[in-house]
């Protein structure tokens, strides 16, 4: 039977999930495949006692021993720079929800020739619409930095997460875990959401580096 492989901790994490280990990594397998919620809901449970690399939804392994020396063997030293990096933090979600009728007055009101009417040609129309999505996304996204700068200042590492809704701010932070509650108070009194501890998939690769393209998905 196929491994499903859901991260790579230290050996000796502590867990009841079945743990794959090679020397001092172990990878966190299970015999069947749980969706992609219950594969999050895994990984985020391990979080709080140790760092976590997590792994893409769906990846698998023949056996124990493909787990070994394909995976933990041959990327050894990168997991290894991983855990250490990830050691006591952990992802945290913010989104803030704006009012789209006070975000689009915002925007006319800093763009006060930017107008989208009936006499306007078609292509002119799509443009114009076009131009105020940006810059809706624009206001957002600085609005969104001045309200969770406690939440930065609090972070390692932050980035932006693809928008869901044209009024919805979605980012991601890297959080200390004795700082999560703290940052999570900051969040809900802006009435935002925040989710969180998280296994920090947004920032496995530093800005830096291209995509990770490796068949097991990190």
């Amino acid at each position: 039977m196929r491994l499903t492989l859901h991260g790579v901790v230290r050996a000796g994490h502590p867990t009841e999930h079945r743990l794959v280990t090679w020397e001092d990594l172990a990878m966190v397998v299970s015999e069947t495949a749980p969706d992609p919620l219950g594969h999050l809901e895994m990984l985020s449970g391990l979080v709080p006692y140790g760092p976590v690399v997590p792994l893409r939804f769906g990846t698998s392994a023949v056996d124990e021993d493909a787990v070994r020396a394909e995976v933990l063997a041959r990327s050894a030293a990168r997991l290894r720079g991983h855990l250490d990096r990830l050691g006591g933090v952990a992802e945290l979600h913010a989104y803030l929800r704006f009012d789209e009728e006070a975000a689009l007055r915002a925007v006319h009101e800093e763009n006060p020739g930017l107008r989208l009417g009936d006499g306007l040609d078609l292509g002119a129309r799509i443009r114009t619409g076009e131009r105020i999505a940006q810059l809706l996304a624009s206001w957002r996204h600085a609005r969104a930095r001045v309200l969770l700068e406690p939440v930065s200042a609090l972070a390692r590492a932050e980035a932006s997460l693809p928008d869901a809704e044209p009024t919805t701010e979605r980012r991601a932070f890297l959080v200390p875990l004795d700082k999560i509650d703290t940052a999570r108070k900051l969040i809900t009194a802006l009435d935002g959401e925040c989710v969180a501890p998280l296994p920090a998939f947004t920032f496995l690769t530093e800005p830096t580096e291209p995509a990770p393209a490796s068949r097991w998905g990190w």
